[in-house]
C-alpha cells in the first residue's frame, strides 16, 4: 500500500516556526538599534546648529539685546536673538541639550560650546545619561564623544 505524502507533518512546521520567530527578533532588535542610531545623528546635528550659533554670537555679542552680558547664554536666548531656528529649540524626548557657560554639568571645560546627554531610557544603554554618554562641539568644529564612565 502506497502512503499519500502530501502536506508537512508538524516536526516541520514547529522548525519553520521556531526559524521564523528567530528572525524576528533578529530583526526586531536591528530596527530599534538603527531608529535610535538615527535619533543620536538628528541631536547631533541640532547640537552642533547650536554650537555654531554660540559661536555667531561669541564673535558679536553687540548684534543681540535680547542677551543680557549678566545672564547664562541658554538655547532660548540664541533663539531669541535669531541665531537658532525655532525647531532647534523644540523640546527633545530623547536628548538634553547646554550651552557651555564656563563648567556646566555637561560641559567638561570650558573650551566646548554646547553638550548633550541623553535622558530616558527610550535609547540603548550607551546613549543614557546614566551611562555617561556626553556629545559636545567646540569651537574647531571637531566634536568629542564620551561613551561610558570617565
Amino acid at each position: 500500500m502506497k502512503k499519500n505524502h502530501k502536506g508537512f507533518t508538524l516536526l516541520e512546521l514547529l522548525i519553520a516556526a521556531t526559524i521564523i520567530g528567530i528572525l524576528a527578533v533578529f530583526a526586531t532588535i536591528s530596527y530599534r538599534n538603527s531608529a535610535a542610531d538615527a535619533r543620536v545623528a538628528e541631536a547631533k546635528s541640532k547640537l552642533d546648529m547650536v554650537g555654531w550659533a554660540v559661536q555667531r554670537y561669541k564673535l558679536d555679542p553687540s548684534a543681540c539685546l535680547a542677551i543680557n552680558s549678566q545672564e547664562k547664554l541658554t538655547v532660548e536666548n540664541l533663539a531669541a536673538c535669531g541665531y537658532l531656528e525655532k525647531d532647534v529649540l523644540e523640546e527633545d524626548d530623547y536628548f538634553l541639550f547646554q550651552v557651555c557657560n564656563g563648567l556646566d554639568s555637561l560641559c567638561p571645560d570650558d573650551t566646548y560650546l554646547a553638550c548633550m546627554s541623553g535622558k530616558n531610557n527610550k535609547l540603548p544603554n550607551r546613549y543614557l545619561s546614566t551611562h555617561n554618554y556626553r556629545y559636545c562641539a567646540d569651537a574647531t568644529g571637531k566634536p568629542v564623544e564620551t561613551l561610558g564612565a570617565e
